[in-house]
């Protein structure tokens, strides 16, 4: 046991804090272009070696990791307010639905919202009941151990502690754009006869963004908030700059779906098993 202990601190120290390190000494954009290229990499590994299934499994992480990283706040260049980083992650939600869509067909892409949507519910509700456990109590000397736990207890609380209107507010945006958009593709897919994949991706993602975006924000801060942000914070710090990143986001996106063909595979998992 103390030897795997050891490998586990040594593992952090060579690579894990190294690597964070060169990340922060880069620029953030070039971080973020990092951040993009490991989802749509992870997306079409998982699309190839799980089909549906794994497409499924990146929107409800995808969609659980940006919860918790539009927490952190990074500087870009082209814009003087900070942008909410889950915003990058977030995005690639629309294209993963985008992508099963085209594929496995709107109401495979449905399903993947709503498991998005219990997944979200489900992490709140066990979070809330770790946080009320009772505190730790630290000793006058406490172990390595117990004072990584009284750290991590602190973190937890900061992260996990919902607040409802900001539950609410995500919960509704999600499931209304993420639906709407599944229908504006699959609608766009008809008409086209499955050509100009670029367009329905383009036209869907756009509508979504800016439909997600405006709800949200208006929902969180200005609707159920109980101090109200102006319109002009409003506009300037949640709305703007998060629309400009959804806009480069998208732009890189659009070729994901054509690439996606390639990766397409039969399922690993056979669900007769599971009968």
């Amino acid at each position: 046991m103390g030897l795997f202990l050891i490998y586990f601190t040594t593992m952090d120290t060579l690579l894990v804090i190294p690597f964070i390190k060169i990340l922060q000494n880069l620029p953030s954009e070039y971080t973020s272009l990092i951040l993009f290229g490991v989802c749509i990499c992870t997306m079409l590994g998982l699309l190839r070696w799980f089909g549906a299934y794994g497409l499924y499994i990146y929107n409800i992480v995808a969609m659980l990791s940006a919860n918790i990283q539009v927490l952190k706040g990074i500087n870009l260049s082209f814009s003087p307010e900070p942008i909410a980083l889950g915003t990058i992650v977030f995005s690639t939600t629309y294209l993963c639905s985008d992508v099963l869509n085209e594929h496995y067909g709107k109401n495979m892409a449905k399903q993947g919202v709503w498991f998005c949507f219990a997944a979200q519910l489900l992490m709140a509700i066990l979070m809330i009941i770790a946080i009320g456990y009772p505190p730790l109590i630290a000793k006058t000397t406490p172990s390595a151990g117990t004072e990584h736990m009284l750290l991590a207890e602190e973190a937890i609380s900061i992260l996990f502690t919902p607040s409802p209107r900001i539950l609410l507010a995500s919960l509704i945006s999600f499931v209304f754009t993420q639906l709407n958009s599944i229908w504006i593709y699959d609608y766009l897919k008809k008409i086209t006869k499955n050509r100009i994949i670029w367009l329905r991706s383009i036209i869907s993602t756009v509508f979504s963004s800016i439909v997600d975006t405006m709800l949200f924000s208006m929902l969180a801060w200005k609707i159920l908030a109980p101090n109200p942000a102006s319109f002009y914070v409003l506009f300037f710090t949640y709305v703007l700059w998060t629309l400009v990143t959804y806009g480069l986001v998208i732009i890189l996106s659009s070729p994901i779906i054509y690439l996606s063909y390639y990766f397409k595979s039969k399922p690993k998992i056979d669900s007769a098993a599971y009968v």
